[in-house]
């Protein structure tokens, strides 16, 4: 077929195909997708010309398939009638912006995990009491008789065995009270934080001075159940001894 003949869409295929195969590194975006609607046009064109030759069409279809073939030939012919594309500089910038946002979520991942998980040893002392707890420090603090000082660093462990358990510090120690239920008195056993990094805290409780609806069935009247709170604690941990 000569040049005067040929299709101004294949022609214009064929030029961007040589841009985007033919260009080292890779072409524009632009002509990336200027290939792909015509290549796509034509397609369309190619199934309209089959369906033509099967089946006549009648005057009123060949109208309407003239109209459409010229709208379209229209639209690749004047680029102010396509529809708008993204420059390269527009492309990368909504790359950018993606990538800023997933490195955002990972970043908070790490402090809102670490936010969510378990005090752990003296890293109680990090956090600031709840409300609830609030309420609670005048009360255990004037019950073991703690200085003003003492009481500001008071952090509650937790219940076991149907003792309260709370813990508070210094610069040179940390201390373990517990309570058992009931109006009794406070037990306070101390560490220098030296100690604690090396044994933790350790509260001895007899089975008799656990009250039969908080002692576990395994416990014998003669053992002794050992709590313990160290640096790498998260809880109250304890095992039972003879």
């Amino acid at each position: 077929m000569g040049i005067e003949h040929e299709d101004p869409l294949e022609r214009r295929r064929e030029e961007l195909r040589r841009i985007v195969y033919g260009t080292p590194g890779g072409a524009e975006a632009d002509a990336a997708v200027e290939l792909a609607e015509v290549e796509a046009e034509l397609e369309a064109r190619a199934r309209g010309g089959a369906r033509a030759a099967s089946a006549p069409l009648d005057s009123d279809a060949e109208q309407g398939a003239s109209t459409d073939a010229a709208a379209t030939s229209t639209a690749v012919a004047d680029p102010s009638r396509t529809r708008r594309r993204l420059s390269r500089g527009q492309v990368l910038a909504l790359v950018v912006a993606a990538l800023v946002l997933v490195a955002g979520a990972i970043a908070l991942v790490g402090p809102v995990r670490d936010s969510l998980s378990p005090a752990r040893g003296l890293g109680v002392f990090e956090r600031e009491p709840l409300p609830a707890e609030m309420e609670r420090v005048d009360q255990v603090s004037t019950g073991a008789r703690l200085e003003p000082e003492e009481a500001a660093t008071l952090r509650p462990l937790g219940r076991a065995f149907g003792y309260d358990f709370w813990v508070f510090r210094d610069d040179h120690r940390v201390c373990l009270l517990s309570q058992r239920e009931y109006f009794f008195e406070w037990v306070q056993s101390c560490a220098t934080l030296q100690e604690f990094q090396s044994h933790g805290l350790t509260r001895l409780l007899a089975a008799d001075d656990i009250r039969d609806g908080a002692r576990p069935r395994r416990v014998g009247a003669g053992d002794v159940v050992v709590i313990t709170w160290g640096p790498e604690s998260t809880e109250l941990e304890w095992r039972i001894e003879p």
